[in-house]
């Protein structure tokens, strides 16, 4: 028996009702940890009947018991429709095929249900007794026929029956699974009346949890039966259907405002809309099967007259064919054509018939009255509004309600023109119109009326092209005046202007330029703006320009992770060196907003964002930056409340994930930058977030890209325009602050050694001097290291808070990393965290200890399995040379090796031949240690270090005790972090 390494799932019928199954996890050692890995319930434990491979090799199969959790249909579909799609998974948490495609299953089963798409029924349960229960009444659309031959063997692979080894059918156990869904749904619990009538007493055993319900008289299962065969009809490969097709009235009787509107029959196939046979045909050819363009389509009478019954049940004068012999079509009044094009129409194509619409009245002809918002007009009050300078909070925009047909405004007159007339379709400019009456009073009472919108709602709409109504539902929305400028200034992206690169020494790539263009833009403007570029490509440097280019009056702030704090200070710096600078941090920051000087940027963190909220909250900043910005995700937490209480006429935000789970996260960041462009969160949740996660609505998504887009850049580096740009390797020195453990145990390990008036002579100094800087070293990376201990590891370490969110980044990316480190107890540790921090099965570690044929092992899923973790652990001694690791586009040197020799042959396992793909080398160094102090050697003085420091790291055991001293003392000037750290 082969059992899978994944994950698996499959449906496992059973009890009263279809709600009464289970979905079975099985195919781990353990499917209930795998299950709760994946924020599933983790059920109970149960011997799955299985058919499965006996082998790999062999084509046998062996019926079998696999291990598994087994967990109610009803929780379990829930629990399913909520995992991500199969294209969103890494390849490294992507569980077995057969779960992802119950999930796709759920999410059908749900959205059928959600659309009204089941039946009840009943079956004989004994003498005088039945079971009342539901079922899925598939819309024809061949999803769940799709779906059902895409099934993998693993997701049916459950036995038949008990003394078989046969699988169920993939068709037959979907659509059981569906029924399961919808009797679940429909099911509440609730018990009604049972010694009512007959009807009553089966909608009452419908809704309770006992199904049991009392048969009147002999027959009536029977009669269900043939009433719900229409809708339970399970032909998904039905090869033809009924067709309805809408004409407007003959030429000759346009103007007739009573005249007859012509529904035509035809039979269509399935498979191909555009293939349309008249009834006529159908009826005149009175054969067994139809040949039609080299197709044959069988029983062709049969389709037309059970697609009949089907339409007369949900569309009413289609019943007066049903008494023809030859029904071909009927002639509709103009009453009921409105109704066919409203309501009748959707019902129609919903169970699965075909629907033909007149060109200019379907949905995309949008030929009807309307009402529209034109927004931007001219409004009274001449100091509002929005100027072509820019967008204000308490800006004001004036609206206009207007009634429209097609891209037609209506005068006053034309409009009181045809609601005179009376009638659901009309005759306008020579083509036909639809008026829909329930909507009339609310249209008059709109048009013509006007009023303001606050600027940053009134661009919200105009950039989304619809506003939601209670009176109206979706109306169009046309922007007008400055606002129309303004749009369209926005979607141009600052393409139309050139950066100013004030104070900035340095040389900026073109997509860098077009970077900060687009900032100086969004800011100009009042604007704020989420720059999302992937990693590595250069957010600080174009934010960097953003400041130093504003010439502000007011101070400026950049809020960031402690691990950072010494990187921006470092990039401020050297890129823009005139610019003033002020670290908020320590127990020396300012305590007075007078403090923070004008045009100097303070940079903090989000630990001392809450601490000092209210200090940071009373100063007038210019532009506020906020650094690793999914850090405010969490659109309820603290951090993200104090963030959006900075008062500053612009805001960015920069992250190279906006939105790692969920659309709130997205929400959070943007209501920072841009308080009440997505509106409040509860609407925004309804509108767009549960549309598009959990139905994967496409028009919802599309309106909230609409306006998200002007607000958001985001490049990769794959795209055409930043890859031809970039060079083959970029190097980041990352500074990181200590934690107050790592400062104490460094202090005190230097004070040690130092305090010692005597370090000794020749061989004794040496190893003296070595054991110190190895002591310093394994508590820059973490105290546990130096100290000997399993953990705990977070919060203790600086640089492994740093490592942590630069590898969550790449990883969240899709990309690979190489993390090397120079000693195998911090692997180890590394490995533990990582693994946990990253929610991967394990993170390997290649180290002197791991025999050929397992590192072969290691290098070859690193470098060819997709399922494979994304981030590989190197020691450096072990794995600096002779690998070819070309998949890792980003390396990361966890700790330093003082020969640049050594860590070049380390990167170049990445950066080599057969890379295609730029290389980012991110080299953490501890702020303020010797880490610091010899990393600034290597990079002033590098081909001097080539030489002097090719020998490692004998060479600081030649210092003097002074020179010695002063590189490895703790500056006081570097910030501790007092924050929680990962």
């Amino acid at each position: 028996m082969l059992l899978p390494d994944r994950l698996q799932a499959t449906y496992w019928p059973g009890g009263r009702v279809p709600s009464d199954g289970h979905v079975a996890l099985w195919g781990t050692d353990d499917p209930a940890a795998a299950a709760e890995a994946l924020g599933l319930p983790p059920g109970e434990p149960a011997d799955l009947p299985t058919v499965l491979p006996r082998s790999a090799r062999a084509r046998r199969v062996v019926a079998t018991d696999a291990p598994a959790r087994v967990v109610p249909v009803r929780s379990a579909a829930r629990a399913l429709a909520a995992l991500p799609p199969p294209q969103d998974w890494p390849g490294w948490q992507r569980p077995g095929e057969s779960l992802l495609a119950w999930s796709v299953a759920a999410k059908l089963a749900l959205e059928l249900v959600a659309g009204g798409h089941l039946a009840p029924a009943v079956r004989p349960a004994g003498p005088g007794l039945g079971i009342a229960y539901w079922r899925i009444a598939p819309a024809d659309d061949g999803r769940l026929a799709a779906l059902a031959e895409a099934l993998p063997p693993a997701a049916h692979a459950l036995r038949r029956e008990d003394t078989d080894d046969a699988v169920w059918p993939p068709g037959e156990l979907l659509t059981a699974f569906c029924d399961a869904v919808a009797d679940g749904c429909a099911r509440t619990g609730v018990t009604g009346a049972r010694t009512a009538t007959w009807g009553y007493r089966w909608l009452a055993a419908l809704a309770a949890d006992d199904p049991t319900v009392e048969l009147s008289e002999d027959g009536i299962v029977e009669e269900v039966a043939r009433w719900s065969a229409p809708v339970l009809r399970r032909d998904g490969h039905a090869e033809a259907r009924l067709c309805l097709q809408l004409h407007t009235p003959h030429a000759e009787s346009a103007e007739d405002a009573g005249a007859p509107w012509p529904l035509a029959y035809h039979l269509q196939a399935a498979d191909d809309p555009s293939l349309l046979v008249p009834a006529e045909q159908v009826w005149d050819t009175g054969a067994a099967s139809l040949r039609v363009l080299g197709r044959s389509v069988g029983d062709p009478q049969e389709s037309l007259v059970r697609g009949l019954a089907e339409a007369a049940r949900l569309f009413g004068p289609v019943d007066a064919s049903l008494s023809e012999q030859r029904p071909v079509g009927l002639e509709l009044e103009p009453r009921h054509a409105a109704d066919f094009l409203g309501d009748g129409a959707q019902a129609l194509a919903a169970s699965g018939l075909g629907v033909l619409l007149p060109a200019e009245l379907t949905a995309q002809g949008a030929r009807r009255l309307r009402a529209r918002l034109r927004v931007g007009a001219d409004i009274t009050d001449p100091g509002a509004g929005i100027t072509d300078g820019g967008l204000g909070k308490e800006q004001l925009a004036g609206f206009r309600w207007e009634a429209a047909i097609g891209a037609d405004t209506l005068t006053e007159e034309e409009f009181a023109e045809i609601v005179a007339l009376k009638q659901p379709l009309v005759r306008w400019k020579g083509q036909w119109v639809r008026v829909d009456a329930d909507a009339m009073p609310a249209l008059a009472k709109a048009t013509g009326t006007t009023g303001t919108l606050s600027g940053i709602e009134a661009l919200s709409v105009a950039l989304a092209g619809q506003h939601e109504t209670a009176a109206l539902g979706d109306v169009e929305v046309i922007a007008d005046g400055a606002l129309a400028t303004l749009v369209e200034r926005l979607r141009a992206a600052g393409t139309d202007r050139e950066p100013r690169l004030d104070g900035i020494d340095a040389t900026l790539r073109d997509y860098q330029l077009r970077g900060v263009a687009w900032l100086q833009l969004m800011s100009d403007l009042g604007l704020g703006a989420l720059l999302a570029d992937d990693m590595g490509l250069g957010k600080t440097l174009q934010t960097i320009s953003l400041l130093a280019g504003r010439g502000a009056e007011a101070p400026q702030l950049v809020v960031c992770p402690t691990s950072v704090v010494g990187n921006w200070e470092r990039e401020l710096a050297r890129f823009a060196p005139e610019l003033p600078v002020i670290r908020h941090h320590g127990t020396q920051r300012a305590a007075e907003p007078e403090d923070f000087k004008p045009g100097a940027v303070v940079i903090t963190s989000y630990g001392l964002l809450r601490r000092d909220a209210a200090l940071l909250s009373t100063v007038d900043w210019d532009v506020v930056v906020l650094d690793e910005a999914q850090q405010i995700k969490n659109q309820a937490a603290q951090t993200a409340r104090q963030a959006r209480a900075l008062p500053a006429r612009a805001r960015i935000a920069l992250t190279g994930t906006p939105m790692e789970n969920r659309l709130s996260e997205l929400w959070s960041i943007l209501e920072f930058t841009n308080p009440g462009l997505l509106g409040p969160f509860a609407r925004f949740r309804e509108r767009y977030a549960v549309p598009v996660e959990r139905w994967r609505d496409p028009e919802a998504a599309a309106r909230l890209r609409q306006i998200v887009a002007p607000f958001m850049l985001r490049r990769l580096k794959t795209d055409p325009g930043v890859a031809a740009d970039l060079p083959p390797k970029v190097e980041t020195l990352n500074s990181c602050a200590l934690t107050r453990e790592q400062a104490t145990l460094y202090q005190a390990a230097v004070t040690a050694l130092l305090d010692d008036a005597d370090l000794g002579e020749g061989i004794e100094r040496r190893g003296r001097v070595l054991k110190l800087l190895t002591a310093l070293k394994q508590i820059c990376n973490h105290p546990a290291q130096y100290l000997g201990e399993p953990g705990p590891l977070r919060g203790r370490s600086g640089k492994l808070a740093r490592a942590t969110e630069l590898l969550t980044e790449i990883t969240a990316g899709g990309e690979r990393a190489l993390v090397f480190t120079q000693y195998t107890a911090m692997g180890e540790l590394l490995g533990k965290h990582l693994a946990a921090g990253l929610r991967l099965p394990a993170v390997p570690f290649l180290h002197g200890g791991v025999d050929r044929r397992a590192r072969e092992k290691m290098v070859s899923a690193f470098q060819d399995d997709d399922a494979a973790p994304p981030v590989l652990l190197v020691s450096l001694k072990a794995g600096g040379t002779g690998l070819n690791l070309t998949r890792a586009t980003h390396v990361l040197h966890y700790d330093r090796w003082w020969n640049p020799a050594v860590e070049d042959q380390a990167t170049d396992r990445a950066y080599r031949i057969g890379q295609t793909r730029t290389v980012n080398v991110h080299k953490l160094v501890t702020a303020g240690t010797l880490e610091e102090r010899i990393a600034d050697l290597l990079e002033d003085k590098r081909s001097l270090a080539d030489s002097v420091v090719g020998s490692g790291e004998t060479w600081l055991t030649e210092l003097s005790d002074d020179d010695l001293r002063s590189l490895v003392t703790l500056s006081a000037a570097d910030p501790v972090d007092t924050d929680e750290v990962a």
